[in-house]
């Protein structure tokens, strides 16, 4: 099985907190890891760098739908590592 992992540009509201994006996230099929962590706080917005972890099941589709759930917008895709050891 193959491990996946993305690291995400993403700038989300306020709210959600970013404690409540990790738990969306963590709920997406093939998920294993998700760190967020605080880039930029301004007057509306907050800048995050997420990474994800996941098995071969998981897609960048459906993290961008969730995102979008939120009210996040996907800004990019700086890192994607795919690893087939087992």
């Amino acid at each position: 099985m193959s491990r996946i992992e993305f690291d995400l540009d993403v700038l989300k509201p306020h709210v959600p907190s970013n404690y409540v994006v990790a738990q969306a996230l963590e709920e997406i099929p093939g998920v294993l890891f998700v760190s967020i962590k605080t880039d930029e706080i301004d007057q509306k917005t907050t800048s995050v760098f997420i990474t994800i972890k996941g098995t071969n099941e998981l897609s960048l589709e459906a993290i961008k739908e969730k995102l979008e759930t939120m009210n996040c917008a996907l800004h990019s895709v700086d890192r994607v590592q795919i690893d087939k050891r087992t």
